[in-house]
């Protein structure tokens, strides 16, 4: 482990510890009750969006090598292809939501900050990402700041849906 960190690790992590802070700006004045409710669209509701982006920042840490503790059905509700649900039975209340994302980004950005530079320097090519990326370095940035800002996003025109005005 380097007591130094990476310019690249220094930029993901403080992007991802920052990540929490936006969420908050954008759902603490969401009533509890329309937190997992698509307001008879087929919009993403901010309960699966943070889901979504909290399992995925736990897979970013996979991906490099460390191990994640997953809730137990968080693969089934949230991984990429798998439809946002009416049923807002399916999903946690808006504290939890919130509390499990803070709590995945801090793990993330620990991590990537324990990081040995080459770790964030290797090859692409047996992820998902191969084509896209040519770094795990790469990866990581994405998937902790541009993935999880685009569907914070997707929170942002919810609220519009909802009848609410731009975040504060």
């Amino acid at each position: 482990m380097t007591t130094k960190v990476h310019a690249l690790s220094a930029v993901i992590s403080t992007q991802t510890r920052f990540m929490p802070t936006f969420a908050h700006m954008l759902c603490d004045d969401i009533d509890d009750s329309k937190f997992a409710d698509r307001m008879n669209t087929t919009i993403n509701h901010p309960a699966f969006v943070l889901g979504h982006i909290s399992y995925y920042a736990g897979v970013c840490i996979e991906m490099l090598g460390a191990s994640v503790v997953f809730d137990e059905g968080e693969a089934e509700l949230y991984r990429g292809g798998v439809e946002c649900s009416d049923d807002a039975k399916k999903y946690p209340d808006k504290d939890s939501c919130l509390e499990h994302f803070e709590s995945r980004c801090n793990e993330a950005a620990a991590f990537i900050e324990s990081c040995e530079p080459d770790v964030l320097e290797r090859s692409a090519k047996d992820t998902p990402f191969a084509e896209r990326f040519a770094t795990l370095g790469q990866v990581a940035s994405f998937m902790l700041m541009g993935h999880p800002s685009f569907h914070l996003g997707q929170i942002s025109g919810w609220r519009r849906i909802a009848g609410m005005g731009s975040a504060t």
